[in-house]
């Protein structure tokens, strides 16, 4: 799990908590909790210096902390969460879509809000859009799902009151999206077998590879792997890295991917999915292992595993795994076809056709733009 940044916190008194842990739960609205931050890359050099890329673009990865640090803010704002003595951690970023261009000279507005709220856990959305003229024009948007504790167990919090036409649709829209997480997580291949329909797919795919009707890259060949050591200046209060510096490392490496994959410049589409399944200490050595598991004329997916390794033994632990799209653009531009992957091994196949089975969905998510 994710927590807020050590910075970002003011823990409250141990007598106040302990008065807060009687208050009755209220039903709060929207704007109660809603944040806006402004991020003035027009006019804030420095700024723009910390953010952009080799391309002169924006380094998307670093954006994520940001996304991640607000949805948190959020999340404790609409919990009264400092003043009940709860701890809000990020149980996953359950999705990213861009829906246009990040440019490094124009002005960034990050609306974030709640969507959804559960017994213990709550969706917050963050609505990304770049300055044009005078108005705002969305450009990506963001659902974090975060989670209530109190001393290591899932606590209630305030109830959502959906009063506008929109902020209803978002509650509906945030309440299917936590339908589809679960059912998503129950079709896993590590779950389940191949279904009948699956297993054609994978054996028409070997015959094709066994005789040479088809070419690509092994997918054994798109791994690539980073190894860090887990350092103090990315703990929270709880002396556990941030989540958002995660998401940034896995990012960052499924953009290298895709680069040396495609050997042309990446077009980030989206990022399908990130689960925080432990707390990763300070001290920790983490190891980011991601390759390309799926792709499709001029999109590929990648899959990101982060798991923490204890030097001792040898003993790895998954932390986090999520998964990124990605298309691949010319000197022009414009998107091309990518090289088809080849799975090889019965694993291999499985992650195939579960990143076939995440880039449908995905594709569907991000024909609703409207949300």
């Amino acid at each position: 799990m994710s927590e807020i940044p050590v910075e970002a916190q003011v823990a409250p008194s141990k007598t106040k908590v302990d008065v807060a842990l009687n208050k009755a739960l209220i039903t709060a609205k929207v704007s109660d909790s809603a944040l806006e931050k402004i991020l003035p890359f027009s006019t804030d050099l420095e700024l723009r210096e910390r953010y952009i890329n080799f391309f002169n673009g924006l380094r998307l990865g670093k954006l994520l902390e940001d996304l991640d640090l607000m949805a948190g803010q959020v999340a404790y704002r609409h919990t009264e969460g400092w003043e009940r003595g709860m701890t809000i951690v990020t149980a996953a970023c359950d999705r990213i879509d861009l829906l246009g261009e990040l440019l490094s000279d124009r002005d960034l507005q990050l609306l974030s809000s709640i969507n959804w709220v559960g017994r213990s856990s709550m969706e917050v959305g963050v609505k990304i859009s770049s300055k044009e003229d005078d108005s705002w024009k969305r450009v990506a948007r963001a659902y974090f799902i975060m989670v209530a504790r109190c001393e290591g167990k899932a606590e209630a919090v305030n109830s959502l009151e959906a009063g506008s036409m929109d902020e209803q649709r978002r509650f509906r829209e945030g309440e299917q999206r936590q339908h589809e997480r679960r059912s998503i997580s129950q079709t896993s291949y590590l779950n389940n077998t191949p279904t009948a329909e699956e297993s054609q797919v994978l054996h028409e795919l070997f015959l094709q590879i066994k005789k040479g009707e088809v070419e690509g890259v092994s997918m054994e060949n798109s791994i690539r792997q980073s190894t860090l050591l887990m350092h103090p200046q990315s703990r929270n209060v709880h002396d556990n890295i941030f989540g958002g510096y995660l998401m940034r490392e896995a990012f960052e490496l499924a953009w290298n991917i895709t680069y040396l994959y495609c050997r042309q410049k990446p077009k980030f589409i989206s990022m399908d999915h990130m689960y925080f399944y432990k707390p990763v200490e300070i001290g920790s050595i983490i190891s980011f292992t991601g390759s390309v598991i799926y792709t499709v004329e001029k999109t590929l997916m990648v899959e990101v595993v982060t798991e923490v390794i204890h030097p001792k033994t040898g003993e790895t632990q998954v932390t986090n795994v999520c998964y990124f799209t990605f298309t691949n653009l010319d000197d022009s531009g414009n998107s091309q076809r990518v090289p088809q992957i080849l799975p090889h091994s019965y694993e291999d196949g499985l992650k195939y056709l579960d990143g076939a089975k995440r880039f449908k969905l995905g594709e569907n998510k991000r024909a609703l733009t409207d949300s």
